[in-house]
């Protein structure tokens, strides 16, 4: 067991009681298993030999799930990249944009990466990927349906058409069950990114995230109504980091850092707005394309509101379980977009959050 220590080797500012009390604790993680002796020399904030372990994970390749947006899960890993943190517990850490996550983390061509539910994961799993989840941020769903003000019901959308990302979100289904309209009488037509769609007429209906397309649409001046599967019962989860199963079987202290690192960055980024500004600035400067300051600092705030609002009282942050899962795992069969009715037990490893908590403290730095 080995002292928790300040943050020297990177320059953090000023940092609040957050560094100097509830985060600096002097604990061991649970279930690990203890690495022979190294002369690797220790990082500034670990011993020798969890240093020696970390390093020998190797390059750690993360992929984000949108580019480089404000999204919880994504930002905070960018942070902590580039305040060091990874570098401080001996990671090797690199970002890139991703698409086919899941796909990609099963193949170890990456190592991490962010998805956007529980749902993708369990219907990644299902398909064959030897993934699992490892963390979970919103326990809400983060999914709506956007109409136009002139719709009042949801039995007004029978028969319309209605756009979708990739896949007909479970959720958006089982509230229009929920409320009495069959989700088989909308004409589901596949679109891409572009939320202006909607208020152009070329739908009337569109599925879309809270912390993004409404927002845009607010910044161009469109008024649109959304519909909340949380508002008719609907219980989900979203933001999850998935890793590869024969990663972590092989490398269990460095995925248990990797999530250390970039949930101590998740909570120094809601200190202040100076530190939001700061990490913004980082996803700025890594983003080829435009980077819209505003849009994103106002979809961080709307994915930790909600975070914060849905925190379940027995999990930490990033804590996730069965019965956490298990409402999306009914939907998937209950819409069939399974194959074989998930197991949620088996699809989520929560040893690495386990480990890396007390209670609902982050223990920082590793032990």
């Amino acid at each position: 067991m080995t002292t928790a220590r300040h943050l020297s080797a990177k320059p953090w500012g000023a940092l609040t009681a957050l560094s100097a009390g509830a985060l600096l604790l002097t604990a061991c993680a649970s279930g690990s298993t203890e690495p022979a002796a190294s002369t690797t020399p220790a990082s500034d904030l670990i011993s020798a030999e969890r240093c020696a372990a970390n390093e020998a994970a190797g390059p750690i390749t993360f992929l984000t799930s949108f580019n480089y947006v404000a999204s919880a899960g994504l930002l905070d890993v960018v942070t902590a990249m580039e305040k060091g943190l990874f570098a401080d517990l001996c990671l090797d850490v690199s970002i890139e944009p991703g698409s086919n996550n899941a796909q990609l983390v099963s193949a170890g061509t990456a190592q991490l990466a962010g998805v956007g539910s529980p749902s993708d994961v369990m219907v990644a799993i299902d398909n064959g990927a030897d993934i699992s989840g490892i963390a979970t941020y919103g326990n809400t769903p983060a999914i709506m349906l956007m109409t136009n003000d002139d719709v009042t019901s949801l039995s007004d959308l029978s028969g319309v058409t209605a756009g979708y990302k990739g896949a007909v979100p479970p959720q958006i289904s089982a509230m229009l069950s929920a409320d009495g309209v069959d989700p088989s009488t909308l004409e589901w037509v596949s679109v891409g990114y572009d939320a202006t769609i909607l208020p152009s007429g070329q739908v009337q209906a569109l599925t879309g995230y809270k912390s993004n397309e409404p927002l845009v649409l607010a910044s161009q001046g469109y008024d649109i109504t959304q519909w909340d599967p949380a508002d008719y019962g609907i219980e989900s989860a979203f933001n999850t980091q998935i890793v590869n199963n024969t990663f972590k079987e092989e490398h269990p202290t460095a995925v248990e850092d990797f999530l250390r690192a970039s949930l101590y960055a998740y909570t120094w980024i809601n200190e202040s707005d100076e530190n939001l500004d700061e990490a913004l600035s980082y996803a700025e400067a890594l983003s080829e394309a435009g980077y819209d300051l505003d849009l994103s600092r106002q979809r961080w705030e709307t994915e930790v509101e909600l975070i914060n609002e849905s925190q379940p009282a027995d999990l930490p942050i990033g804590g996730q379980s069965a019965t956490q899962w298990t409402p999306e795992a009914d939907m998937l069969v209950e819409y069939e977009l399974v194959g074989a009715a998930p197991d949620p037990e088996s699809a989520i490893d929560t040893s690495f959050i386990e480990a890396i908590y007390d209670g609902s403290t982050l223990i920082w730095p590793a032990p």
